[in-house]
C-alpha cells in the first residue's frame, strides 16, 4: 500500500531534507504530489493517493466535499480535475488542484477508506452551488437522493442551514425536482 507522509513527518522520523530531495527525483522512488507532501511510491498516485495527499496538506481540520465525497459514498457523478475542499479559515494556501472553500460552519463527517467526506446533503450542495448549468444542479440532486445518500428533506434542511451565496439555481431544482 502506498503511504502519503509529509516531509515534516518524514524529518521527525528521521530522514534528512537532503534525503527526502533525493527520493522525490525522477529516478528515485518516491514523489512530491503537493507542497510538503509526499508519496512513497514511484508509479502514478490513484485518485486515493490524490485525496489523501490533499487532506495532509489542508490540515487536520480539511474535509473532502463535493463529487469526490459523493462518489466515496456511493453516488455515480463525474469528478473533476480539481479536489474540493472545506477547511476553516487559518488552512493553509490554496494549490491549483484544489478547490479549497475556507467555512465557519464545519461539515458533518464521515470516514471512508480514512478519509474524511462531508455528509451527502452537504456535499451535495458544495458541489450543485458552484454549477452554473441548471441541468448539472438537478443531475447531482438527482444522484444523490437516487443513490439513497440523503433525502430531499435532508438536502432542504442544509440549504436552510447554508449560506444564500450561490444557491438560486440550487433552490429552483429542488423545488422542480421534489416539490413539497
Amino acid at each position: 500500500m502506498a503511504t502519503i507522509t509529509t516531509t515534516a513527518d518524514l524529518r521527525k522520523s528521521g530522514v534528512s531534507s537532503r534525503e527526502i530531495l533525493r527520493h522525490c527525483t525522477p529516478a528515485g522512488q518516491w514523489q512530491q504530489l503537493l507542497p510538503g507532501v509526499v508519496l512513497q511510491k514511484p508509479s502514478p498516485p490513484t485518485r486515493l493517493d490524490r485525496l489523501r495527499a490533499v487532506l495532509s496538506y489542508a490540515g487536520p481540520s480539511a474535509v473532502i466535499t463535493g463529487a469526490d465525497a459523493l462518489t466515496r459514498q456511493g453516488a455515480t457523478l463525474p469528478l473533476p480535475r480539481h479536489i474540493h475542499v472545506l477547511a476553516g479559515s487559518n488552512a493553509r494556501r490554496a494549490h491549483p488542484s484544489i478547490l479549497l472553500e475556507r467555512t465557519t460552519r464545519p461539515p458533518g463527517v464521515v470516514s471512508r477508506d480514512g478519509l474524511r467526506l462531508a455528509l451527502p446533503a452537504r456535499a451535495a450542495l458544495d458541489m450543485a452551488r458552484r454549477e452554473t448549468n441548471p441541468r448539472a444542479v438537478v443531475e447531482i440532486l438527482d444522484a444523490v437522493v437516487q443513490a439513497r445518500l440523503c433525502s430531499p428533506g435532508d438536502l432542504r434542511e442544509e440549504l436552510r442551514r447554508s449560506c444564500r451565496r450561490g444557491t438560486a439555481l440550487v433552490r429552483q431544482a429542488l423545488r422542480h425536482l421534489f416539490p413539497v
